[in-house]
């Protein structure tokens, strides 16, 4: 697979490039050195859980990890994460506009998102309405230059004063319907050219990611 071979060359690169055996970054990672042997030779992929190991005892995070060149120099770039929490469920709601922080991807995977550092932005959802796609804490990667509703994708919508995550269907009639994914909450509808809808399409979901 390629994926398995990607892996592979990242972690060959940076054992090189770290100075380490096998066997030393075995025992930082707590792993056996035979599984991190058969990453390193592409016979073994390794799970998510495992490189999330393996980025920690090289003192890297998960995206500077795969974002490895023959220069030595990571190809990533930061993203900006918003204090701002978009509801996924009832409940009180964090709106503020300030940065929390940033975290680092491989250029790559935003341009394949169609997206730069300055058009997207992280979110950490609240609430349970997507569960079981997105739980309460989860961090969402939202492309806010992408805005035009296509049936069935997840977006950052604001309705009145609240933000929310919510998926969306476009209906007959000129009818936006906002879903969730939790069938215990009720779907919404609104009516596009409806001036009294107080309803605004901010972006699209394109990355999400859950701590264990």
């Amino acid at each position: 697979m390629q994926e398995t071979k990607i892996t592979a060359k990242a972690l060959r690169f940076w054992i090189k490039k770290k100075g380490l055996t096998q066997a030393a970054l075995a025992e930082r990672a707590g792993l056996a050195q035979n599984y991190i042997s058969q990453i390193h030779t592409g016979t073994r992929p390794g799970s998510v859980d495992v490189l999330q190991k393996i980025a920690v005892a090289l003192d890297l995070s998960l995206p500077e990890f795969f974002a490895c060149r023959d220069d030595a120099q990571p190809d990533i770039v930061f993203i900006e994460r918003l204090k701002a929490r978009p509801r996924a469920g009832n409940g009180g709601l964090e709106t503020d506009p300030d940065t929390a922080g940033y975290y680092s991807f491989h250029s790559s995977f935003i341009a394949r998102k169609h997206g730069d550092e300055t058009s997207m932005r992280l979110f950490e959802v609240a609430g349970d309405s997507m569960s079981p796609t997105l739980a309460d804490g989860d961090m969402i990667l939202v492309n806010l230059r992408d805005k035009d509703v296509r049936s069935g994708y997840i977006y950052l919508v604001r309705m009145e004063d609240e933000l929310m995550v919510k998926r969306l269907e476009n209906r007959p009639g000129g009818i936006l319907l906002i879903r969730s994914d939790n069938p215990d909450y009720e779907d919404l509808s609104v009516r596009k050219n409806d001036e009294g809808a107080d309803v605004e399409v901010l972006g699209r979901m394109v990355w999400s990611c859950r701590e264990y």
